[in-house]
């Protein structure tokens, strides 16, 4: 009899086990499953220039100092998967309209005409700008004295609706402005061959290009004031569509998160070699 209760207590404890077992897969797999199930995936878009904020690199992957620190935000923020496409720069707008994507990313200043349409996060890097002239040319200060001289912009980027600006206001004193889509280091080597007088970049870009292309020009800074002619503020922000509120928050969270420990500190000096995280107050109200 004892024999018999001993083969019962071990089938039944094989049973139980198996069952067990089973339990245990079952419940892994559904969390798995709900996990997939509530995990959302946010496409970034990217114009894929200035460097060193963004561009792609030798092995075809976009990176720079804006993506690092998207990529950084991103692994604090739970329940979402980044995902980063490169489009020419107006596709950004347009794919933000259309719901295509959810976040642009390319080292964007804020105004307020584009501040009616689309959030702005909390900033992430800190900006200062150069006029950057040919070796031994005589240097350029100040807009008034870019007056009559050529340069070209991307339609809708900063630096080049400041130009706009200024000739609007000032038609006597107009700036020679041409269009373009080519890279920056493009307007760079035509500041260089003389083919353009001047052009406009922000220091840590003009120190990125200069060290990897080294070319016969030189920069002079552009003094506080006049780089308010370029953007209301001298910051750079991820901006999203008007019905992307939750994420904006989740990623400004982040963002705080990213300033506080360290973070922007360490990745503005790889990529910059200078400090450039804003201001602690910068991370305690969005500006839209």
């Amino acid at each position: 009899m004892k024999r018999w209760n001993g083969i019962i207590a071990i089938a039944l404890a094989a049973v139980i086990g198996v069952s067990a077992t089973g339990c245990g897969k079952k419940v892994s797999a559904e969390k798995a499953d709900n996990k997939s199930k509530k995990e959302v995936t946010i496409t970034a878009a990217t114009g894929g220039d200035p460097k060193p904020y963004v561009f792609v690199d030798d092995n075809n992957d976009i990176t720079g100092y804006d993506i690092e620190v998207l990529k950084a935000a991103f692994d604090k923020i739970d329940g979402y998967k980044l995902k980063i496409e490169t489009t020419d720069f107006g596709s950004v707008f347009t794919g933000l309209n259309s719901g295509k994507y959810q976040l642009g990313v390319n080292n964007f200043s804020y105004n307020e005409e584009r501040g009616k349409s689309y959030l702005y996060s909390y900033p992430y890097d800190k900006i200062g700008y150069v006029f950057v002239t040919k070796k031994g040319t005589t240097p350029i200060t100040s807009f008034e004295e870019a007056a009559g001289k050529k340069t070209q912009g991307g339609a809708g980027v900063s630096i080049t609706t400041a130009i706009e600006a200024w000739n609007e206001k000032n038609p006597d004193q107009a700036i020679d402005l041409n269009y373009t889509e080519s890279d920056t280091i493009v307007g760079l080597k035509k500041v260089e061959s003389g083919e353009l007088d001047f052009s406009i970049i922000d220091v840590a870009m003009y120190k990125a290009y200069q060290d990897e292309y080294n070319l016969d020009i030189q920069a002079n800074e552009i003094p506080e004031d006049e780089a308010k002619l370029i953007a209301d503020n001298l910051y750079a922000y991820y901006v999203l569509p008007k019905d992307q509120e939750g994420l904006r928050e989740k990623l400004d969270d982040a963002l705080k998160e990213l300033k506080a420990d360290g973070t922007l500190t360490k990745l503005s000096k790889k990529w910059f070699g200078q400090d450039t995280a804003p201001e602690d107050d910068k991370f305690e109200k969005t500006i839209n």
